[in-house]
């Protein structure tokens, strides 16, 4: 029996499960630690749920709160690791001022011929951007990327100690109960009704899984992004009023 039919019933996900259970062999094969390309949350939450690659596998995308991850493959604690194969560039806008978003990054990276699985995360800054990728492609980027939009830019190496700290802002909110459509109404400013049709059109993820089950309830810690209206880090229910009503925090993306 195919063990990928245990996870799911998506060809391109039983892809990436073979592929991820014939770099385990080859590991154990050639007594070296591998990498994946990067990939995206959904693609690490299918490997990381797979019991046959339990305590072979971990994730690396470059600083903690990353979301487009490398998979790191060591079978035996004796294999040397020379480290996740990726490159941190630093994009430098050279106008005075810019309006570049992340989605003028990634066009003109992709505009170069480059696959999306060879780019990690892109932090978009003031007058640029911090870009990871695949050292395979760092030095193509560099020689050949000239221009994003209108706007001539400089490229150069940059160190992981210039990644800012993820801008959030603490919230409390009042919910009538912890499940996801409630949470998520009062968290982008939606109706009840609003939010529960978002969540069964899936445009609604938790933890980077879509979620279709309007009734879910949260534990706390949980990442919720919805389309269109943003993310944020459900904290959990702090407290009760007088009058009954329920208080939950929640950290908002900025």
């Amino acid at each position: 029996m195919d063990f990928t039919e245990k996870y799911t019933n998506d060809a391109q996900e039983k892809m990436l499960l073979r592929k991820t259970e014939d770099m385990i062999r080859r590991s154990e094969k050639t007594f070296t630690v591998l990498y994946s390309h990067f990939l995206t949350p959904a693609e690490q939450m299918l490997i990381s749920g797979t019991d046959e690659f339990k305590g072979k596998i971990s994730f690396d995308g470059g600083f903690e709160d990353a979301e487009r991850k490398m998979c790191r493959i060591q079978t035996a604690d004796y294999q040397a690791d020379e480290g996740a194969p990726y490159k941190l560039l630093g994009i430098k806008i050279t106008a005075a001022e810019s309006d570049l978003s992340h989605r003028d990054y990634l066009g003109a990276l992709m505009g170069l011929g480059i696959k999306r699985e060879m780019v990690g995360d892109i932090i978009v800054k003031e007058n640029g951007a911090l870009v990871f990728c695949d050292s395979s492609v760092a030095d193509f980027i560099e020689m050949n990327l000239e221009k994003i939009g209108r706007y001539r830019v400089n490229i150069s190496s940059a160190a992981l100690d210039e990644i800012p700290p993820p801008r959030t802002e603490l919230k409390r909110i009042n919910v009538s109960t912890p499940r996801i459509d409630s949470v998520c109404a009062e968290s982008f400013g939606l109706s009840r009704t609003k939010a529960a049709e978002a969540i069964r059109k899936g445009l609604v993820t938790v933890d980077w899984q879509v979620c279709d089950n309007v009734s879910r309830e949260l534990r706390g810690g949980e990442k919720i992004a919805m389309r269109h209206k943003g993310k944020i880090k459900y904290i959990g229910i702090t407290g009760t009023s007088k009058k009954g009503r329920t208080f939950a925090e929640i950290e908002k993306y900025i």
